[in-house]
């Protein structure tokens, strides 16, 4: 058997819209409700991952204030390094040192005055004051005479090369300051 419905087109159509409506109103709640739930949650992730970050900044912070107490620590242990290899550099080539001295001093005319030695390599730079131009010129020629007599037996060709870098007169203290540089074959020094 067969239905039949006396209702109009119109109406059933309105039927038909009204339960569009109510479905399509229920599923943009359900819908809404789930973006709500989404971003709720989103926020509060986004939340605890800045909680977290301003932890970990004030533990970096934290560390970093720690490493740059540290840094004059740092500091006197290198330059205590450096006193260490420069002097256990000297003690193991004291000798060498001493009779290379000791030669100098042998060297030098009373007349003049050494202020400032210093050694590099197998070179020394000397600053120092003398009466005169002849007392700077005898140490030259002294430190260059392979036949110079009152030094260290053995150490006669020790200094291979003399340079006169400088002169000035100082007129207030009525000397005369000189700077030489004076190269030596550490060989010799045995």
């Amino acid at each position: 058997m067969q239905e039949l419905n006396f209702l109009p087109q119109s109406e059933i159509q309105e039927q038909y819209k009204e339960k569009a409506v109510k479905f399509s109103s229920i599923l943009a709640i359900i819908f809404t409700v789930l973006v709500a739930l989404g971003s709720a949650y989103i926020i509060y992730l986004n939340n605890q991952n800045e909680q977290i970050i301003s932890d970990l900044d004030k533990n970096i912070e934290s560390l970093r204030s720690q490493i740059k107490s540290k840094a004059e620590i740092e500091i006197k242990v290198r330059n205590l390094d450096k006193k260490y290899k420069a002097l256990t550099n000297i003690f193991m080539n004291q000798k060498k040192y001493s009779l290379l001295m000791q030669e100098i001093r042998t060297r030098k005319p009373s007349s003049l005055d050494i202020d400032n030695l210093d050694m590099r390599g197998e070179s020394l730079n000397i600053n120092g004051s003398a009466q005169n131009y002849l007392s700077i010129a005898e140490f030259i020629n002294n430190l260059l005479n392979t036949e110079f007599t009152g030094g260290i037996s053995g150490l006669e060709t020790v200094f291979t090369k003399v340079s006169l870098n400088s002169v000035n007169t100082d007129s207030s203290k009525d000397t005369i300051g000189f700077f030489i540089v004076v190269n030596f074959d550490s060989s010799k020094l045995k």
